[in-house]
């Protein structure tokens, strides 16, 4: 199997989290535009951005919490050449659940469903390290 296929998935995340901040920024500028904030108030530190802006920031700071540990997983997989049908899966699994989390988060953000993806993709990220350890380490012991 073609190693590089792991970059898609991966690329895709990546552009969710340019999405993610986009949808960020327009929203926080929608706020100060419509006079819901002002930039006093957020250059003070208070949190005044409405409540879709935060919903928004929240997610964007999503971003940066568990796809560290996908972008690490997919390097490590190169690296280890460990990529097959299944670990290519297993990215695939965890970047469509991001992108659903995002969806919801951004949405109406049903904390059920939204928790829910959640679940699923960390348990996708979680087979992924486990198929990398036991293919990088398991030969060893």
């Amino acid at each position: 199997m073609n190693q590089n296929l792991i970059l898609l998935p991966v690329f895709l995340q990546v552009l969710l989290t340019l999405a993610v901040m986009v949808v960020m920024g327009s929203r926080r500028r929608s706020a100060l535009v419509s006079k819901k904030t002002t930039m006093k108030d957020v250059a003070l530190g208070q949190d005044a951005w409405p409540a879709d802006a935060t919903k928004a920031s929240n997610n964007f700071k999503n971003q940066f919490e568990t796809p560290v540990l996908f972008f690490a997983a997919a390097a490590f997989a190169l690296i280890t050449k460990s990529i097959d049908i299944w670990m290519l899966g297993l990215a695939w699994v965890y970047v469509i659940t991001r992108i659903g989390h995002a969806a919801v988060h951004l949405g109406g953000n049903i904390v059920m469903q939204r928790a829910s993806l959640y679940l699923a993709g960390v348990v996708a990220l979680l087979a992924m390290w486990v198929m990398i350890v036991v293919r990088a380490v398991g030969p060893i012991l």
